[in-house]
């Protein structure tokens, strides 16, 4: 009889064996934490979103910037841009300023510049078309 029941012992003691471990691998996804997990990740993944439009825009905005080289003039005695004031009839100035490299100058310094299709609202200060040129004319005395 004794031999009769080791069998079944065996078989119990195996089938238990199987069982219990994939018991408990069912059971973990019971935890607890792993509502708390879902949940983290679905919020990173809603973050993940956000942070990535943010990062389109500033791509988008960041197309909207160009660069110009000026140089500047007047930087020596009898050099420079004339101008007169609107107060002032007798004398004209003589004064430093920016401006757009010649043909073949080198720039002295860079600018940046904002593409006018880019901005929004009043566009009264910008310049539409093209970076600046430099232009020369002939100075014809004092009028």
């Amino acid at each position: 009889m004794r031999q009769a029941k080791l069998p079944w012992l065996l078989f119990v003691l195996a089938l238990v064996a199987i069982v219990v471990p994939i018991a408990q691998g069912t059971s973990s996804a019971k935890d607890p934490r792993v509502a708390g997990l879902v949940k983290r990740v679905t919020a990173l993944e809603k973050h993940d979103a956000a942070l990535q439009k943010a990062v389109n825009a500033l791509i988008t905005k960041s197309n909207c910037i160009g660069v110009q080289g000026v140089v500047l003039r007047g930087q020596t005695a009898n050099e420079g841009y004339l101008f007169k004031k609107a107060t002032d009839d007798t004398n004209v100035y003589l004064q430093t300023a920016v401006d757009a490299p010649a043909t073949g100058e080198t720039p002295q310094q860079l600018m940046a510049i904002v593409d006018p299709a880019c901005v929004t609202g009043s566009k009264a200060f910008s310049r539409v078309g093209h970076a600046w040129r430099s232009r020369t004319s002939v100075y014809g005395g004092a009028r």
